[in-house]
């Protein structure tokens, strides 16, 4: 009887173990206070993107807004580039959205842009020359045309938007001042060409960084005839650039698109918004996000159009 009863008593301490160890083989690791942090990070930057695309698209509630406006203030002020132009464009073209409304305001647009341009994010030298062009200041905006044909353009070919921009703001220099705008031009570059420099390596640093969740086009450089005009000529209307914040979804294909800025006229973002929709870039499932957000530049040349390779 005691040794059944030990055989019996043995067989279910086995059956328990074993039990035991199949639980703790199927039981997920114990988070650990880094993985807490890190899932709490990325909820709270879920939250930021979320506020601010709804300021930037104008289709949020108010409350939204104001989240989104103070959150990229708060990172602008901080010192953030990409924040400081994504700023400086909504003041450059102020912004309504729900009952949240952001004045256009010269001053601010042009303080943040210009602290941007400066640490690299080269599509605020040409929101800033259009914006000087508006205010009559025809000395700086070619100043910030020149930078922009220098470091933006694939070997300073004075083609498309970038020729249009220059041949309006050389059109408004005096004798003098056109003396004047390469001296100007050239001392900007040895100020800043560091920093600019810098900024720009930083980007691509972070994008290799990030190589999983990187942002690229399925076509690299995708060009197409918008339309087909009647008369061949070239006419500066059809020159513009706009600048579209994106969010790709895993699959690679748009889940959201909104307008950052569009010069020289505001009314490209809304009429050529179906070139930044219809973008595909490469699928990301092991991304580990749902969205993978991007500044996307569109470039429009008489008729056609492409997608710029730096921002």
């Amino acid at each position: 009887m005691d040794r059944a009863f030990t055989v019996l008593a043995a067989a279910l301490l086995a059956i328990a173990l074993a039990g035991l160890a199949v639980a703790a083989v199927a039981a997920p690791p114990a988070r650990t206070a880094t993985d807490t942090m890190a899932a709490a990070d990325h909820a709270a930057k879920a939250l930021r993107d979320a506020d601010q695309f709804a300021l930037i698209s104008g289709r949020g509630n108010a409350h939204a807004c104001q989240a989104g406006f103070e959150s990229l203030r708060h990172a602008a002020l901080r010192g953030k580039a990409l924040d400081q132009l994504t700023l400086g464009a909504l003041y450059l073209h102020g912004r309504d959205c729900g009952s949240f409304h952001l004045a256009r305001n010269d001053h601010e647009a042009s303080l943040y842009l210009a602290h941007a341009a400066i640490q690299g994010r080269l599509l605020a030298m040409p929101a800033l020359a259009e914006l000087d062009a508006r205010r009559g200041r025809a000395l700086q905006a070619n100043v910030w045309a020149l930078a922009y044909l220098h470091y933006a353009v694939p070997a300073q070919q004075n083609t498309g938007y970038p020729a249009s921009l220059l041949h309006r703001t050389l059109g408004m220099l005096s004798q003098t001042q056109n003396k004047q705008v390469l001296a100007d031009a050239n001392a900007f570059i040895l100020r800043y060409n560091a920093g600019i420099e810098a900024g720009q390596q930083q980007m691509l640093a972070k994008l290799q960084r990030h190589a999983a969740c990187r942002i690229q086009l399925v076509h690299r450089h995708p060009h197409a005839t918008l339309w087909q005009p009647s008369v061949l000529r070239i006419h500066p209307m059809h020159r513009a650039l706009v600048l579209y914040l994106v969010a790709f979804g895993r699959d690679g294909h748009v889940h959201k698109l909104a307008p950052v800025f569009a010069v020289p006229q505001w009314r490209y973002a809304q009429r050529f918004r179906v070139i930044a929709e219809n973008r595909r870039v490469e699928p990301a499932p092991a991304c580990g996000r749902a969205l993978r957000w991007a500044l996307l530049p569109v470039e429009l040349d008489n008729h056609r159009y492409r997608i710029t390779g730096r921002t």
